[in-house]
């Protein structure tokens, strides 16, 4: 018989993953698996459907990650899958807290119920403000890296805002694509959003996004150190160290269902 994939499909606030674990998968399969897999898998009619793929390995007994984003490109972080691996880790038994590894840097996990996951990104974040263009139209954008590329816009009323339209042009500025988020502040420690990730789509929630408004919060409108960030999908609590080296989502994780597919 043809050996088979053995994936568990999960989501953080509706952002949602397929997440396969190398332990658990027959070694002659490829490894991490193909961009075209990626992209068969990703199909929400003829495949599994995910916004992102969540791989997990070994290197020298260090638990690693690595995302990739539906369209089978690499995705160094994600804040919602992090939380979706302390969920997934939690129930294998592995104890809490735990550090793991990937493109997006270490990542501490902290699993308290499935409503109430940590996790800590232990790394520096950019930010700056520039100004673009759209069509003619002068935007302010603010530029955040926080493992992954954002650019930020301020918005009157999100959901009125034509994103996809919008991404298309602030993407043409990026040679490697970014992630882009609609912003509207509601108060000094709570903002709503919307995302459109690159390689993806609009998605119900992002929590690299979540920490990416976050921090223009904190820096460029004298927002607190704790916000709120609201999303289609649900609120996530984002704190933020005040040496710009640490990151801190707490929200929730749900394992969906197990199953097998065939390459």
């Amino acid at each position: 018989m043809k050996p088979r994939y053995h994936f568990e499909k999960m989501h953080g606030l509706g952002n949602d993953f397929m997440l396969l674990d190398a332990e658990c998968q027959d070694q002659t399969l490829t490894l991490p698996p193909t961009k075209e897999a990626i992209c068969r898998w990703s199909d929400r009619r003829l495949g599994i459907g995910f916004d992102q793929l969540i791989y997990l390995y070994k290197d020298n007994g260090q638990q690693c990650y690595q995302f990739f984003n539906a369209d089978g490109g690499a995705a160094q972080q994600c804040g919602n899958g992090q939380r979706a691996i302390a969920l997934y880790l939690k129930n294998k038994q592995h104890t809490m807290p735990l550090t793991v590894d990937g493109a997006g840097g270490k990542v501490q996990l902290n699993h308290k119920s499935d409503d109430h996951i940590a996790i800590t990104l232990a790394q520096s974040y950019r930010h700056e403000k520039r100004q673009l263009s759209l069509v003619g139209t002068p935007v302010t954008a603010y530029l955040v890296d926080v493992g992954n590329p954002h650019c930020v816009v301020m918005s009157a009323d999100i959901e009125t805002e034509p994103l996809n339209e919008k991404a298309a042009l602030i993407n043409a500025y990026f040679s490697d694509g970014v992630n882009f988020e609609v912003m509207q502040i509601m108060a000094d420690n709570h903002v709503c959003i919307r995302v459109h990730e690159r390689g993806v789509g609009e998605t119900l929630a992002c929590g690299s996004g979540a920490a990416a408004v976050a921090v223009v919060m904190r820096h460029y409108f004298q927002g607190d150190q704790n916000i709120k960030v609201s999303m289609p999908g649900g609120d996530l609590q984002v704190s933020l160290a005040d040496d710009c080296d640490r990151i801190t989502l707490t929200g929730p994780a749900r394992s969906v269902y197990q199953g097998q597919i065939y390459d």
